[in-house]
């Protein structure tokens, strides 16, 4: 099947806090530095953002934008690719959880480049129809529409419905999933306005048809081409 456009590689790595990736001169600084470049270097690797997630430092986020989704695939069948995952793997300590999505806006500059960025994943049953899809994004659309004129400190957003199936929840049950990156001002301006009665009711509408959902804040080192 083919897959045309601008595609997002998602990924979330658990890498322990005292794993000084961050820190060059240290053997998982370069070996996370090294693993950046080659990825940066690859033919179709657009941006590379990167972060610790701000509530669970032993998580890390990472998001690849790729001219398409072929440009990733064809990486990942490259003499380069194995050499990669050693690198990337000698600093984590578990498998990560990777996926792709078409993310709207693109290029999600402005919303990644913002002072920290909430990922919200909303999760529902592998069986969802494209009719129920496409309520639940409608849903999502008036509530988005709301929440851009009433939120305070609300920098830009981008989203996208997920390609794959991804495993959610502790019994690692397969689900389609709906993933949406919004740029705040601040960790605090976002949870103010999630405390308002104007979000309590805007997003009523979207909780319906989940399975579960999923958010954190990440404070991306962004735009690395």
């Amino acid at each position: 099947m083919a897959h045309p456009g601008p595609v997002a590689e998602i990924a979330n790595f658990p890498i322990a806090s005292t794993t000084t990736i961050e820190q060059s001169g240290t053997t998982a600084g370069e070996a996370w530095a090294s693993a950046i470049d080659m990825m940066r270097n690859t033919p179709g690797c657009d941006e590379i953002f990167w972060s610790r997630w701000v509530e669970n430092k032993d998580m890390v986020q990472l998001i690849i934008n790729w001219d398409s989704y072929d440009h990733h695939m064809n990486f990942t069948k490259s003499p380069d690719f194995p050499k990669l995952i050693e690198k990337i793997n000698s600093v984590c300590n578990g498998p990560p959880v990777m996926y792709h999505a078409h993310l709207t806006p693109h290029p999600p500059d402005a919303a990644f480049n913002a002072p920290v960025v909430e990922m919200f994943t909303a999760y529902f049953p592998a069986s969802i129809s494209e009719v129920e899809k496409a309520k639940w994004y409608h849903n999502f659309k008036n509530f988005l529409e709301k929440t851009i004129v009433d939120a305070e400190g609300l920098v830009a957003e981008t989203h996208g419905w997920v390609m794959e199936e991804i495993e959610h929840g502790a019994d690692k049950e397969k689900c389609r999933a709906f993933v949406c990156g919004v740029g705040w001002e601040s960790v605090d301006k976002h949870m103010a306005y999630g405390a308002t009665e104007s979000f309590k009711s805007a997003s009523e509408p979207i909780k319906g048809g989940l399975v579960g959902a999923e958010m954190h804040h990440v404070v991306f080192v962004g735009g690395q081409s």
